[in-house]
């Protein structure tokens, strides 16, 4: 009997801890402490890579910290149900971004191939070190988009705010300068023949 008391205290405590959180920091910390490790876990096991869990875990925290105040749940209960809905949502994003990136560098890749002589190598894989001379010899706010948006993976939204420029603009700038990218690449392959 006494172990189902301790039980039910225990669940109160917790479900007082959730309600703390919404507006104190310690409480959050706290929930932080009980929950960070059993995320991690998920997406390590949703993403299938230590690093990647790694980076997003720390997002769905994030979220958590920014969303805890609106946070209409009352329970733990109802608590770790939000945090692993964030959670599957940030690892489904994840993989989203991920495929769509691959998805262009293969279709560049490809497109690149395509245009060499058929008799020079194979192009398996991207040349890095011409693709980051081309990067570098973009206008520094260039090189900052095109590092934010392919190597970091943000949004333009996100990019625009960072910024301080329209997405709409941040797209029609991108697509110049990848136009600029694919001719000095194209110009560097044609030296190569």
């Amino acid at each position: 009997m006494v172990g189902v008391m301790a039980k039910i205290v225990e669940q109160t405590d917790d479900d007082g801890l959730v309600l703390r959180a919404q507006t104190e920091a310690d409480a959050l910390g706290r929930l932080y402490e009980l929950y960070y490790e059993r995320i991690y876990r998920f997406c390590v096991h949703r993403l299938f890579s230590r690093n990647i869990a790694e980076d997003v875990t720390s997002s769905v925290f994030l979220n958590v910290a920014r969303g805890i105040r609106d946070f209409k749940g009352r329970t733990e209960q109802d608590f770790r149900n939000w945090i692993y809905a964030i959670a599957a949502n940030q690892a489904n994003a994840y993989i989203r971004k991920a495929s769509r990136r691959k998805n262009l560098l293969e279709k560049a890749a490809a497109s690149m191939a395509a245009s060499r002589d058929a008799s020079t190598d194979d192009l398996s894989e991207l040349d890095w070190p011409a693709l980051y001379a081309a990067i570098l010899k973009l206008k520094p706010e260039h090189q900052t988009i095109v590092t934010l948006r392919f190597f970091e993976n943000l949004e333009f939204e996100e990019i625009g705010r960072i910024m301080n420029v329209r997405p709409a603009t941040l797209r029609v700038t991108l697509h110049r300068i990848l136009r600029k990218l694919r001719n000095y690449l194209q110009t560097v392959l044609d030296g190569e023949r």
